[in-house]
Formats: C-alpha cells, structure tokens, sequence
C-alpha cells in the first residue's frame, strides 16, 4: 500500500467514526501493536537464548566426547533403567 490509499482509508474511516471514536481506535491500535511487539521480542529472545544453550551444549560434549544422546544399554533400555531393573 502506497501513502496515497493508507491517507484515503484514514479519511474514510474518519468521516465514518468521527473524531471521537478515531482517536480511541487510534488508542486500542496503538495497545495492540505495542503488545505484538512486546510478544514478538520476547519470541526473539527466547529464540536466542535457546540457540545459546545448544550451543554450550554442543561444545560441552565435544569436550566430553559424547554425541549429545544418552547412552542407551545394549538391549535398548536406557542405562537408568537398566539399573532400576538389575
């Protein structure tokens, strides 16, 4: 959308609502686009931190030498469980 049609769909909707009404739409707009902002960075952030923590994962277990999976006892049963039946 151009600034011409977004200045034609304002002017419309302003002879239709009147000055009031406009300006608390102008409000409840305002609220809405600053909550799916506050939403949108704390997806952000999230999104980083967890490539933060795989990261230091990664690099804790190539210091260890583990593949990064637990390690499974030969029948398939993880080694907890293995114990817990023994």
């Amino acid at each position: 959308m151009d600034f011409p049609e977004i200045l034609l769909i304002l002017l419309v909707a302003f002879i239709f609502l009147g000055p009031e009404k406009m300006m608390d739409l102008a409000v409840k707009l305002g609220d809405l686009l600053r909550k799916v902002r506050e939403t949108w960075d704390e997806l952000r952030y999230q999104m980083y931190v967890e490539s933060i923590n795989k990261k230091v994962l990664e690099e804790e277990n190539k210091e260890d030498g583990t593949s990064g999976t637990s390690q499974d006892a030969p029948d398939g049963a993880s080694e907890g469980t293995k114990k817990q039946t023994d």
